[in-house]
């Protein structure tokens, strides 16, 4: 079962939120956190502490960053989704840059357009610490079997909450 999908099946009742997301070295390194989770809409909560090291020469959270913390809110939203077992990768993400993103705080929201048999269809919204929008998306994400086969399978700096 995808680690993510685990955190997210461990919190849905909201109990224990928010939770650190430890499963991959970038999703620490942005200091992720599990916020809130609405299973009926499949919508979710993510917040994110950009450091420096994510800035462009202007100063500015390098767009790259901010697609990434978008990405995660997407796939966690579709992760909720879809059936324990199974996991998603995206297919493609259309993101809408509104202005400048200055390091520290953020919020992801996002979720669930449409979940089909093998395609997940989402969208989510990146605010900054003034409840600003900085960035929106939509993406398709395929639904697929994980890689590992088992939880207990070496996974680099990867912790189950």
């Amino acid at each position: 079962m995808n680690l993510d999908q685990i955190l997210l099946r461990q919190h849905q009742s909201g109990d224990g939120l928010p939770a650190t997301v430890k499963s991959s070295a970038l999703a620490e390194s942005l200091g992720t956190k599990l916020e809130k989770i609405e299973i009926a809409g499949s919508r979710i909560e993510l917040s994110f502490v950009v450091g420096r090291q994510f800035l462009q020469a202007e100063d500015v959270v390098h767009g790259g960053m901010v697609a990434t913390m978008l990405d995660f809110a997407m796939a966690y939203a579709a992760l909720l989704a879809i059936p324990d077992r199974l996991s998603v990768a995206t297919i493609n993400m259309n993101i809408s840059c509104l202005r400048s993103a200055r390091p520290g705080d953020f919020r992801a929201v996002a979720e669930v357009e449409r979940c089909g048999k093998t395609v997940v269809f989402a969208r989510a919204q990146l605010l900054d610490r003034e409840n600003e929008a900085v960035a929106t998306a939509v993406s398709s994400l395929a639904i697929v079997a994980p890689r590992r086969k088992q939880i207990n399978e070496p996974f680099a700096g990867a912790e189950i909450a």
